[in-house]
């Protein structure tokens, strides 16, 4: 099923908007704050962490939040040329994130919060590649979708 052209085009616009944003908080988070963790004092990483976890929702939040949406209304209302293959994998690649921060990064993040462990905090930074590469899947796919969409 397609769309208006204007209609289904903004919304890719914002699925694409919200992709490269946590794909570029995930990308800073990766590279620089989770490897900069292991530089802090250790008595003081619990209460960074704390401080991490109470704050980091209000970047996440309305990322994700915008990603999901937009990816549901796509499923119905999307540019014509887009298949109904990309709102099912914008939905598919967040489920893997949404899984892989229950298993892996809530857990680090707990365990960090109590008490600095070096082991904790190389499976943070080692695991958090499962979501920094599903967000970078997901920001490309909608540059595909949208270079579909565009003319020319």
């Amino acid at each position: 099923m397609g769309s208006s052209p204007a209609g289904g085009l903004a919304v890719l616009l914002i699925q694409t908007a919200a992709s490269w944003f946590m794909a570029g908080l995930i990308w800073t988070m990766q590279v620089l704050n989770y490897p900069l963790l292991a530089l802090i004092d250790t008595g003081d990483v619990p209460r960074y962490e704390q401080a991490h976890n109470r704050r980091f929702i209000w970047l996440v939040g309305p990322g994700v939040a915008g990603a999901l949406a937009s990816a549901v209304v796509m499923l119905g209302w999307r540019p014509s040329a887009v298949p109904l293959a990309v709102p099912v994998v914008a939905l598919v690649l967040p489920a893997v994130i949404v899984v892989s921060t229950a298993r892996q990064g809530a857990r680090s993040h707990a365990l960090l919060a109590r008490q600095f462990d070096p082991g904790v905090h190389a499976r943070l930074v080692r695991t958090n590649w499962i979501r920094t590469v599903a967000w970078t899947a997901l920001g490309v796919l909608d540059l595909i979708a949208l270079a579909l969409t565009l003319p020319g």
